[in-house]
C-alpha cells in the first residue's frame, strides 16, 4: 500500500472540481440526478478520504435547488474559481 502524500491529495481534490466543471457544461444534455451521480462514483473511484468530500456535490445540490438560476450560476462559477484556480 503506497502512501498518499498532501501533493497527491491536493491533485485529487483539482481533479474533483474540474470534473464537477466538466459535468455542470453539460448540463442542458444530462439531468442533474445523473450530474450528481456521475461526481459522487468520481470520487468514489478516487478513494477520497475526509469529511469535505462531497462539498462538490454539495455546490451543485445548491445550485439546482435554487430558483433564481443566474444568481445560482455566479455562486457557483465563484466557488469553482477559488477552488480549482482555472
Amino acid at each position: 500500500m503506497t502512501k498518499i502524500t498532501e501533493q497527491d491529495r491536493t491533485y485529487h481534490r483539482q481533479l474533483i472540481w474540474e470534473n464537477v466543471l466538466d459535468l455542470f457544461e453539460k448540463r442542458n444534455s444530462l439531468t442533474h440526478k445523473s450530474i450528481i451521480k456521475s461526481q459522487r462514483s468520481f470520487i468514489h473511484n478516487l478513494n477520497i478520504l475526509g469529511k469535505n468530500k462531497y462539498k462538490s456535490i454539495e455546490v451543485l445540490n445548491n445550485y439546482f435547488k435554487n430558483p433564481n438560476k443566474l444568481l445560482a450560476e455566479q455562486i457557483f462559477y465563484n466557488t469553482i474559481n477559488k477552488k480549482c484556480k482555472m
